[in-house]
């Protein structure tokens, strides 16, 4: 983590024109956008800071620390029900948004030649159904999207116990489609710094600039980084004595700001209370990881990433020479804690979860994994669920006398690897056509239950 500390030593700047709380893929990914804004013209210099309270990056649990990376297209996930509720034309921007990020991410990827820096694989996800109760809704899922004629959904394979156990060794049935790995704490690194400095993003002998200053040959785009600076407190400028909008108050002093995004996902409500209540809660919820050894090695096991037993578990290995062991990433194993929710300390193992997770490869796989193993690698981080399942996306709602520059996008419950980039990009979008006086128009992949409905009501 190169950046881990950036500017943690360094003062805050008095003014800026955004100010963006939390470093993890939304941050970055809204700098990031609003970078490229910039450089096509679209609006003039501005002058952006990224705030984050402990290590850069550090809160992915949902990215890093949870599926570690897993970029995949939900095709038919809840389209059935989507359908019924908001129509077919509606319903499959939930696919959309996704296949949008992964497309997207992966341009920019080979683009730039980041495939090696970010740990780029390209395979198939399996999703392996152990509770024969549960194939009646994927198949009714599956064909709603055939019928909404979803991108994608003609890839979406039907794998037969005997095809899965004669290609995976599992005795499962289940559904398999492309996918992709990758490191999320190397992409939003590489996203920083291409924000920062595209040119030298793109040239790895060249030296980026401090992450508390912006690059000389960008001088337009003025992006810097302060780790170590918790925010305390976003009031608006009319209390305080500032002509800009927003009153930021870190541990370092005040920055004022004419747009704030809140990125940080779980720990919304620490300055935005309405997000604690029923309703609109973002609900902290404790995933555990483990890095455990394949009993063979890489030439006999399988290279896909898979989730199983209804989304509870998850699992890829990471690439190793074909005649090594590899190391599998394997979360989950929440629902003999059971649950996990409202839990947000990230500091402790739970033994029953443990417990769970290192008996799993070894019942699924029972030639290929050994219950003997210990794992190499084990922790747990705090992700982001909310009542609908779907995030939070927009202006944040508040009283007519606050200014309505405030933007949020929190909750993935887990999906942020495939929604966070795109759904940064619209957080991005709003603040330009707004600083240009004009109105915003929902991309045609952003599902509009995402939005907050402050911003609903302004379509």
């Amino acid at each position: 983590n190169p950046l881990a500390s950036a500017g943690s030593d360094s003062p805050v700047p008095e003014q800026v024109d955004v100010c963006i709380i939390g470093s993890g893929l939304t941050g970055v990914s809204c700098a990031y956008h609003l970078a490229q804004l910039v450089e096509s013209g679209a609006i003039g210099s501005m002058k952006l800071v990224i705030l984050e309270a402990r290590d850069f990056c550090e809160h992915l649990l949902s990215l890093v620390r949870r599926n570690g990376g897993q970029l995949v297209v939900g095709r038919f996930s809840k389209m059935h029900g989507l359908t019924m509720q908001y129509g077919a034309e509606e319903a499959i921007k939930s696919t959309a948004i996704e296949e949008y990020t992964v497309s997207e991410i992966r341009k920019i990827i080979r683009e730039n030649g980041w495939e090696g820096d970010v740990d780029l694989v390209e395979c198939r996800r399996v999703n392996l159904v152990f509770n024969p109760r549960d194939l009646g809704g994927i198949e009714s899922d599956i064909a709603a999207a055939r019928r909404a004629k979803v991108s994608g959904i003609d890839n979406v394979e039907v794998l037969t116990v005997e095809q899965a156990e004669k290609e995976y060794g599992a005795k499962y049935p289940g559904y398999r489609q492309p996918g992709n790995n990758l490191w999320p704490l190397k992409l939003v690194t590489k996203l920083f710094q291409h924000a920062q400095d595209p040119a030298a993003s793109r040239n790895s002998t060249r030296s980026f600039p401090p992450a508390g200053f912006s690059s000389a040959t960008s001088s337009s785009m003025d992006l810097a980084l302060y780790t170590h600076t918790t925010v305390m407190s976003v009031i608006p400028s009319w209390i305080g004595d500032s002509n800009r909008a927003y009153d930021v108050q870190t541990t370092k002093g005040i920055i004022h700001a004419d747009y704030v995004v809140h990125a940080t996902n779980v720990y919304v409500s620490h300055l935005l209370p309405q997000f604690s209540e029923p309703e609109n809660a973002v609900v902290p919820v404790r995933g555990q990881v483990i890095g455990t050894r394949a009993s063979v090695p890489r030439g006999e096991l399988w290279s896909d990433n898979f989730v199983g037993n209804a989304g509870f578990e998850y699992w890829f290995p990471r690439p190793c020479p074909s005649s090594e062991r590899p190391l599998i990433i394997l979360g989950g194993g929440r629902e003999s804690a059971p649950w996990e929710y409202n839990v947000t300390d990230d500091s402790i193992l739970d033994e029953t979860v443990g417990k769970t997770l290192r008996g799993f490869l070894p019942a699924v796989y029972p030639n290929s994994f050994s219950k003997d193993t210990e794992p190499e690698f084990e922790w747990t981080g705090i992700m982001g669920f909310t009542p609908t399942k779907d995030p939070y996306v927009g202006l944040v709602s508040s009283s007519s006398a606050r200014p309505s520059g405030e933007y949020v996008s929190v909750g993935y419950n887990g999906r942020g690897m495939a929604r966070a980039f795109a759904c940064a990009e619209a957080i991005a979008q709003m603040i330009v056509a707004k600083q240009n006086g004009k109105t915003w128009e929902r991309p045609p992949w952003l599902p509009i239950w995402y939005l907050t409905e402050q911003t609903r009501t302004g379509l």
